[in-house]
């Protein structure tokens, strides 16, 4: 029984290990993807060179506040190297997404099913966007795929067995984990694992005092986590407070500053997937009425509707900037999987029909190439398309055999596949919030070389201040080279007044509010550092500049300057 058993776990492991692995090396997916900046090279520096920016820094706000990434990240780059570090760790969070769907959909289907819909989550262009991203959307997402995995093992096949431990104390740790990366998305990631207990409480009637025990265990487990994750805080950005950081910074900000647009959602196409989920679940619960299905249809729908109050309540930019919009996919693809995988059920699957797993991975990987912009009319045509041939092959799936059943379920991943990545890839610019094309999970946008550059940049600014230096950064005019500044913490509250020259009004804002010690300066040519460094007034006293260039890309110039100068006169 022991052998059985230990047979069939390595089994499973293998699988997923297989699925993790096709997907990291196999198919071209890109591990670097892009920047949301200039949060992402806000993360990266930090997770590079810790307190040594944030000391540095004139305001270090809140940003090392994201101990959930920084602190995980840190370690690695400390073990292994910059590059090394990132890798793993995006490998890391491929694993957990990858694991995660599969056991998932191991609950209710069998292990051709579950390795189609690991591959239809893992090569998605809106996961693997994120994964490659050094903002913390990535590792957050991962996080809520575990907690919903964690959530619905709860969802027993037999009513009655009793309630194991384990499960709640890995919640509390999750959720402590989410809490420190991003708390909006620990919100949201709570209430879709509420959701997924309502059903299972009101299925089940579980008694008050078993859910007392459940409650007792997962905050038990986020204690330990919050615990772990401030302890490692303090070791990295000695000196920093982190309860007081975020309660000042978060009564400080006007989220709704934020927002360019309040409906700027109704014209995402990617938000449709959304839509796609609920119609999906809906579908599912027609066909097959059980407590799986009704799981499915609650996430998607809790999904939406959290998203959407949260956004009335505390109006910010959930919605528009992409790195947080991205938050709502995991509960939409989870929804898919739950679904799909309970209409096919344990049916099995010849090994000839191991063999359409493969289509599945072509189209998934031809439509997440895809850099075609769609309007909202024609997402919604492709919804209903997408909607009426789900409809038609579940219908096929629950009332055929396995073989037709088989065909048919595989039909809909397809073809959910290709309207998902093409909604997601369509969905342009929108809004004031860059953000590379979801296809950069496929397409080279040369995205490490721009990071190399961006390490190169802040790693000659450290070596040429020292810790008890107050920086304050200065952009070319048009902030072509704001990212590269970025790395040393580039915003309101650490800029110089921007211009091609120092004002009058910036010179006394230098000298009577900022009182920095060192300029970093950056820009497309070095004419415009000569340029904006003889208007620095004389009284300042700044040092003759030290500059190097970095190779970099879309600035209209091969290189970026970078220049320091010491203010000996404050």
């Amino acid at each position: 029984m022991t052998r059985t058993r230990a047979r069939f776990a390595l089994t499973e492991i293998t699988l997923v290990l297989a699925v993790w692995a096709v997907v990291m090396w196999g198919v071209g997916a890109k591990w670097w993807t892009g920047f949301n900046s200039p949060d992402s090279q806000f993360s990266a520096t930090l997770a590079i060179f810790g307190h040594s920016v944030n000391d540095r820094a004139l305001d270090g706000s809140y940003y090392w506040t994201r101990l959930g990434y920084l602190a995980p990240v840190h370690g690695l780059i400390k073990m292994f190297g910059i590059w090394a570090g990132f890798a793993i760790w995006r490998g890391l969070l491929l694993l957990l997404v990858v694991g995660a769907v599969y056991w998932l959909a191991r609950r209710v289907t069998g292990r051709a099913l579950a390795v189609a819909l690991a591959f239809f989550v893992g090569l998605n262009t809106m996961v693997l966007s994120y994964l490659g991203n050094t903002y913390a959307t990535g590792a957050a997402m991962a996080a809520t795929f575990v907690l919903i995995a964690l959530g619905a093992s709860r969802l027993r096949a037999v009513p009655g067995r009793g309630y194991h431990l384990t499960q709640p104390m890995l919640v509390g740790l999750v959720f402590g984990w989410l809490v420190m990366l991003n708390p909006y998305n620990a919100m949201l990631a709570g209430f879709l694992w509420l959701g997924i207990r309502l059903v299972a409480w009101w299925v089940d009637r579980v008694n008050v005092l078993a859910l007392l025990r459940e409650l007792l265990w997962i905050v038990l487990g986020f204690a330990v986590s919050l615990s772990a994750f401030l302890l490692l805080g303090h070791k990295m950005f000695p000196g920093l407070d982190w309860f007081g950081t975020y309660r000042s910074w978060n009564a400080k900000l006007d989220y709704a500053s934020f927002i360019s647009d309040p409906h700027i959602w109704t014209r995402d196409v990617a938000f449709l997937v959304l839509l796609l989920s609920v119609i999906v679940s809906g579908f599912a619960l027609v066909f097959v009425r059980n407590r799986w299905t009704a799981t499915a249809l609650m996430l998607a729908l809790v999904n939406i509707a959290f998203t959407l109050g949260y956004m009335q309540l505390i109006p910010g930019p959930w919605i528009e900037a992409p790195h947080y919009a991205a938050m709502c996919w995991p509960g939409a693809l989870t929804a898919i999987v739950i679904a799909i995988a309970c209409v096919f059920g344990q049916r099995q699957v010849s090994l000839a029909g191991w063999l359409f797993i493969p289509f599945l991975i072509v189209f998934m990987l031809w439509a997440g190439n895809s850099n075609r912009i769609f309007d909202m009319s024609t997402g919604l045509s492709i919804v209903l398309l997408t909607s009426a041939v789900v409809f038609v092959t579940l219908m096929l799936c629950a009332t055929r055999g396995s073989l037709v059943g088989w065909l048919a379920v595989m039909l809909a991943l397809i073809v959910m596949g290709l309207a998902s990545q093409f909604l997601q890839n369509g969905r342009g610019n929108l809004g004031i919030y860059g953000q590379y094309p979801m296809n950069a999970a496929y397409f080279d946008y040369q995205v490490e070389d721009l990071m190399r550059s961006n390490v190169a940049a802040q790693e000659f600014v450290l070596s040429h201040t020292s810790p008890t230096d107050r920086i304050a950064t200065w952009t070319d005019p048009d902030r072509l080279t704001s990212t590269i500044a970025a790395m040393q913490l580039w915003g309101k509250y650490n800029n110089v007044a921007e211009g091609a020259v120092l004002s009058v009004d910036g010179a006394n804002e230098l000298q009577q509010l900022l009182r920095p010690t060192v300029l970093a300066l950056y820009a497309p040519s070095q004419a415009q550092i000569d340029t904006f460094f003889a208007s620095i007034p004389a009284a300042l006293a700044p040092t003759p500049l030290e500059c190097t260039t970095v190779p970099y890309l879309g600035i209209g110039s091969p290189t970026a300057s970078v220049c320091v100068t010491h203010l000996r006169g404050l």
